[in-house]
């Protein structure tokens, strides 16, 4: 299973770095999206807007890459290959991850950049934010991205389909984002939000490969 999920990841990288098409995307992205926040926002809701942006685009760039993986006949290639499909599905998640991660990064070096009177600064507590953040997002929008790319015209199902099943992660996610810069690091890991967060991902991480696979055998 490890040696699979090993050679998918290899593989996607190996595409990504010869073709650069998911990379110029999400460059054209992070910038329109952090150059019009920073101009038009206030500075209270900057921090607000960066994690925001990174649902938004994060959206249409898992739509992008889950289009990698349609054949021909409009089916998922993997679904007719003898592999496991919950390990497909990881090794998709930690891509997608992979991608997710240096698109936060160019949108913080755009929003620091364009942004005059804010600066996000990092500390633990933002950076453990913003992987839990990331990693619950990789996981939501691969299943489910996938799993639509079985249905014609899923770019319109899409926000329909994902939104009402993210809202309570976006909850808590939003509401620890006034603790990243008042708590200590201590205090930050063992406060409610921090804790429900991670095990969210948790929870996530276990079930999405499983019903992932489930529902395309079926």
């Amino acid at each position: 299973m490890f040696s699979l999920i090993k050679s998918i990841i290899l593989k996607d990288l190996l595409i990504e770095y010869r073709e650069k098409g998911n990379l110029y995307y999400v460059f054209i992205l992070t910038c329109t999206f952090s150059l019009l926040f920073t101009n038009y926002l206030k500075e209270n809701h900057i921090l607000f807007s960066y994690y925001v942006t990174l649902l938004i685009t994060n959206i249409l760039l898992s739509q992008r890459i889950s289009r990698l993986e349609i054949g021909r006949n409009d089916e998922l290639i993997v679904f007719n290959l003898p592999v496991d499909l919950s390990a497909f599905c990881i090794s998709k998640i930690i891509y997608s991850l992979i991608l997710f991660l240096f698109q936060a990064s160019i949108l913080f070096i755009f929003y620091n950049l364009f942004s005059q009177t804010y600066i996000i600064e990092i500390n633990f507590n933002f950076i453990a934010f913003t992987l839990l953040f990331l990693i619950g997002l990789s996981i939501f929008f691969t299943c489910f991205s996938l799993l639509l790319e079985r249905i014609k015209g899923e770019g319109q199902f899409m926000f329909i389909a994902i939104f009402p099943l993210i809202i309570p992660f976006l909850f808590l996610c939003f509401n620890g984002l006034n603790d990243l810069y008042y708590l200590g690091t201590g205090e930050y890991i063992n406060s409610f939000n921090f804790q429900l967060l991670l095990a969210f991902d948790i929870l996530l991480i276990t079930v999405c490969p499983i019903l992932f696979s489930y529902a395309l055998r079926r």
